[in-house]
């Protein structure tokens, strides 16, 4: 099944600018004014490359004449808690959402849905803004945590409490880098089954997996969860490889 995904994001990665062959990191800018659309995806098995050619090949293109691109793709490696188990994300952008509205009627696009919903058994959609222009350098010897979090009343205190608190123990497993702070843009397709609707979500760099699992079970750290605990409802986190495009 990975192999399956990996090729399915090599597929993908075709649709992207071409970059040099010794290529190990991917550059992003996250446009102040633009909508960035992340999609959340589980592929059936067998049907990756079905995705790939016949449907994301033919897609972007179309999507291209309403101001849409993707601008990054990345393969799922660790689930580290949430309700959101995909496979693969995918990150696209749009001038302003009356744009996608476009593509979803046009007519060639429409003939291309049915291929996309008979690929994908499962699929979360989230839209966020950024405050200002952020260039983000995805290394492919790195790993990226997507989260996304629901705040409770208590998280206007124990956050920063939590934030300052962890900072020390953190220093030992990298530190993980927090690279966008992306704010959800929850009045669209408000009440989707399929959407997200976070009070706050972002990405953050770590050096691998391990170092997530390590400061999780670090003693010093675990002295303050209870902050953390305290100020969500719901945190998913995805850790994903950024695939780069050749």
């Amino acid at each position: 099944m990975k192999i399956r995904i990996y090729q399915l994001i090599i597929l993908m990665s075709m649709t992207l600018l071409s970059q040099a062959q010794n290529q190990t990191s991917q550059e992003i800018i996250f446009k102040k004014g633009k909508i960035i659309e992340i999609a959340f995806a589980t592929v059936e098995g067998g049907k990756e490359e079905q995705l790939g050619k016949e449907y994301f090949q033919k897609i972007l293109p179309i999507s291209a004449k309403y101001n849409g691109k993707m601008v990054a793709s990345f393969e799922v490696v660790a689930i580290t808690g949430g309700e959101v188990n995909p496979q693969m994300i995918a990150i696209f952008e749009w001038q302003k959402t009356s744009d996608r509205e476009k593509l979803l009627k046009d007519k060639e696009a429409l003939k291309l849905f049915p291929v996309r919903d008979d690929a994908i058994t499962s699929l979360k959609l989230a839209y966020y803004t950024v405050d200002e222009d952020v260039t983000i350098s995805f290394r492919s010897d790195k790993t990226y945590e997507f989260f996304n979090a629901w705040l409770t009343p208590k998280s206007e205190t124990s956050l920063p409490k939590y934030f300052e608190l962890s900072s020390k123990p953190k220093e030992k497993y990298g530190p993980p880098k927090f690279l966008v702070n992306l704010k959800p843009y929850v009045e669209y397709l408000k009440g989707e089954p399929y959407m997200l609707d976070p009070h706050m979500a972002g990405i953050v760099e770590w050096n691998n997996v391990a170092a997530f699992y390590g400061l999780q079970a670090d003693p010093e750290f675990k002295k303050t969860t209870y902050l953390l605990d305290e100020s969500v409802s719901r945190l998913d986190m995805i850790q994903a490889k950024v695939n780069i495009s050749q």
